[in-house]
């Protein structure tokens, strides 16, 4: 683990997929919610796109993850099952951070973002950099995981 961020689970809770942002890829393990272990590791999806690395990730009720990337202007919706990117919404920040479904239906996308190394000139250009940005993804999330254990 070098630079531990997103982790979010399938929804039957079988899969749990997290990101390295050092390796830029999410990785898949097959997952057991009695015990809480981790086994099978494998890459479900590789960053594919432009500049940036794989930050914070968020899930929908379609299975597909929502990944921040940072230096990256924007969010990223991947397929875990082909690492099929589908969608790429670009934001006005630069470092996004990471990013979370809410509202009453779950169906807004809040993404976080950063100022980090960020001079004065910088931020003239990204003035909502730092920000907490809301945007319609088009699909709803799911509600929060809970380990028992």
């Amino acid at each position: 683990v070098t630079i531990s961020n997103g982790i979010v689970w399938s929804a039957d809770y079988s899969t749990m997929y997290y990101i390295d942002t050092a390796l830029d890829t999410v990785r898949a393990y097959d997952y057991d919610i009695d015990t809480g272990n981790i086994s099978n590791e494998r890459v479900a999806v590789e960053h594919q796109i432009g500049d940036g690395h794989f930050d914070g990730m968020s899930i929908d009720e379609e299975g597909m993850l929502w990944i921040a990337v940072f230096d990256g202007w924007g969010v990223q919706r991947y397929n875990p099952d082909n690492g099929a990117l589908l969608r790429h919404i670009r934001l006005p920040v630069r470092q996004t951070t990471s990013c979370a479904f809410g509202g009453e239906n779950l169906d807004e996308l809040y993404v976080t973002s950063a100022v980090y190394g960020m001079d004065d000139e910088a931020l003239q250009g990204q003035p909502m950099a730092g920000a907490l940005i809301k945007i319609d993804p088009g699909v709803r999330g799911v509600p929060g995981f809970s380990y028992g254990g």
